[in-house]
């Protein structure tokens, strides 16, 4: 039997060309069937992921994966608010444990930002409930101080100490429509790598975020200065940090004029004795108690009386996410499985044309007295050995591959791609890779001993 591998191998060799094209052949389309199978795994896992140990998502009635995308991966933006009304309310049942305020909107050279509370770093988890580290300072405590994302930082260079200028909604340019030039933030903290959408954001309070909108209404075009002379004296003293009532000395119609000025321009604030509050925002996350009592809670918010809101499970909202992006899973499958079976075509037009040449050498096999057997059994070897070969080159290339690019990917992409391992369902698909070159050998074969049978040792070539 050691004698035929021999001969085999010795044969593969003298049409070593041939042989090595083959070989790359069923490489790439292994490494290209098995690498979107590892691709779609790695991207499944990012998905579900991205958010764990949150019992529900809470924003304004819309759609379930609106409110999912914008919350948790921050892609689109709420048609509306929240009131805080609505987050006291989810505050003040029995059955809730925290609750985390979130504002979206504004964004940092085409990163996001977030407004929130420094509660997010101790009560968000990913990937199994890994907790959120910093990989330096802390998270923010002030209004002026600003925790950023792994890839935020990395991308722009940007250090503790360093100040940042938010902008007011997101471009292509990543520069925003107008710049809050008046109110830079301090970096204070830099988020560990966790492969989420975490890693591209800008985190600073909410107060932080309302404050940046009120540099805007006290510039704001709406209000002239000769028309509107008590609303400019408003914009001076906001922009001084002071608040005065002007009631008593000008009378309701200039307050109305300015309260509706102020609401035009953001109604997610309100001063209050000089101070900034805020009165809305774009959703919050809660954690229960419990985690039995989720639908009980999911069902009061839904119909509560006051705003109307939308509470979402997080993971019914991923599988749901998930079975939309089924059918670019299933359009990947196809191209796959089609590169699969060219390849796969290749080692039989490759094998059988070689058969044709190799008519001499099966007629001196033959009468040097190998049998039918050993024949089939020679050619059917080499083509065991050629998928083997193009298995193991294309598992080692798809290992590779996904090792130099898994960086790219999770910094562009926010999906980590770990150490690849192979399933039942890869190890199924190279024993069926197997089976079908020990079909091809043999047809190839059967080809070739046909062929000596018709032709004598005069065969001329």
């Amino acid at each position: 039997m050691s004698g035929i591998f021999s001969l085999a191998l010795k044969s593969l060799w003298h049409r070593r060309v041939a042989t090595v094209l083959t070989i790359v052949s069923i490489s790439l389309s292994v490494a290209l069937f098995v690498g979107v199978g590892r691709t779609k795994e790695a991207t499944r896992d990012a998905f579900s992921g991205a958010i764990s140990r949150v019992d529900l998502i809470v924003g304004p009635r819309s759609g379930t994966l609106s409110l999912l995308l914008y919350s948790v991966f921050h892609v689109g933006s709420p048609t509306h608010s929240v009131s805080m009304k609505a987050v006291e309310f989810a505050k003040n049942q029995p059955e809730v444990d925290w609750v985390v305020p979130f504002s979206m909107g504004d964004g940092f050279k085409g990163f996001p930002v977030v407004g929130t509370t420094a509660e997010l770093f101790e009560r968000y988890k990913y990937r199994d409930g890994n907790a959120i580290r910093f990989a330096a300072g802390q998270a923010f405590q002030k209004d002026d101080e600003a925790t950023i994302g792994s890839d935020v930082a990395r991308s722009l260079g940007l250090t503790l100490g360093t100040k940042i200028v938010l902008s007011h909604g997101h471009t292509e340019d990543g520069d925003g429509f107008e710049k809050h030039e008046d109110h830079p933030f301090s970096v204070v903290g830099v988020l560990e790598p966790t492969g989420t959408p975490l890693d591209r954001s800008v985190f600073v309070s909410l107060v932080g975020m309302a404050e940046i909108h009120r540099e805007l209404i006290a510039e704001s075009p709406h209000d002239h200065e000769d028309e509107h002379p008590v609303a400019t004296k408003e914009k001076k003293d906001l922009k001084g940090h002071e608040h005065h009532d002007h009631a008593d000395d000008h009378g309701d119609s200039h307050d109305d004029s300015h309260d509706d000025d102020h609401k035009h321009a953001d109604s997610s604030f309100e001063m209050d004795r000089g101070k900034l509050k805020v009165t809305a925002v774009s959703g919050f996350f809660l954690g229960a108690k419990n985690r039995m009592e989720s639908l009980n809670l999911q069902r009061k918010l839904n119909t509560w009386e006051g705003d109307a809101l939308l509470a979402i499970l997080p993971g019914m909202a991923m599988a749901e996410l998930w079975k939309n992006l089924s059918i670019f899973e299933t359009a990947l499958s196809i191209v796959s499985f089609c590169v699969v079976i060219a390849g796969i075509l290749g080692l039989f037009v490759s094998l059988y044309i070689a058969s044709g040449y190799r008519r001499r050498e099966m007629m001196i096999l033959r009468a040097v007295g190998a049998s039918p057997l050993t024949i089939f059994s020679m050619l059917a070897g080499e083509a065991v050995f050629l998928v083997l070969a193009g298995i193991f080159c294309g598992a080692g290339l798809m290992y590779a591959g996904l090792a130099m690019l898994a960086p790219w990917i999770e910094r562009k992409f926010s999906v980590a791609v770990g150490l690849v391992r192979f399933s039942t369902e890869d190890f199924w698909f190279a024993f069926a890779m197997v089976i079908v070159g020990c079909v091809a050998g043999v047809l190839a074969s059967i080809n070739a001993y046909r062929s000596a049978m018709h032709d004598g040792l005069g065969t001329r070539f």
